[in-house]
């Protein structure tokens, strides 16, 4: 193939300014003020939540539902929910982690906007009680963890994905 050498120093010349203009499009990197200021805020929203969607209905029995949702920072990071299950020790009065319970990793994904949500359903033995979520939210940003939240399953929260019944949010569920 022949290339004049006209065509060839045009193409050369849009290669050569290519990375430049690449680098210049991306995103720069939250200051570590910019990042404490986003976890604040997100600590503080309430579209961060865990709920009980799912609650040992007809349709999932013995089967206990928790989902989370969780707003991104305002700069790209990845995403992560890890679901934990606590049961209800009525001597203590208190609730306390499943032993042996093995927590879930559910990732979302990269965002940099918008509220994101994710869960999982577990299956209990009859009779397993009351129970709850734990969930831990992770916000990492090239590898690096910039900040964690924990909360508990709260109910009523509105747009609950994969409820079941339809807008079902709960903070507890027995599996009775």
């Amino acid at each position: 193939m022949l290339v004049r050498p006209a065509t060839f120093l045009v193409l050369a010349g849009v290669l050569a300014t290519a990375p430049s203009a690449l680098a210049q499009a991306a995103p720069p990197n939250p200051t570590p003020s910019q990042i404490q200021r986003a976890l604040k805020e997100v600590a503080r929203s309430p579209n961060l939540w865990a709920t009980v969607n799912i609650c040992n209905t007809r349709r999932y029995r013995d089967k206990l539902g928790i989902r989370g949702q969780m707003p991104a920072l305002g700069f790209p990071s990845r995403l992560t929910m890890t679901i934990g299950v606590d049961y209800w020790v009525s001597t203590q009065k208190q609730f306390k982690p499943i032993p042996g319970f093995k927590k879930l990793l559910v990732v979302l994904g990269t965002f940099s906007s918008g509220a994101q949500q994710g869960g999982s359903t577990f299956t209990f033995m009859p009779h397993a009680g009351l129970l709850r979520g734990r969930v831990t939210f992770e916000y990492k940003r090239a590898g690096k963890t910039l900040g964690s939240i924990t909360r508990e399953t709260t109910g009523n929260h509105k747009h609950v994905d994969q409820a079941h019944p339809p807008g079902h949010s709960a903070a507890t569920c027995t599996i009775n």
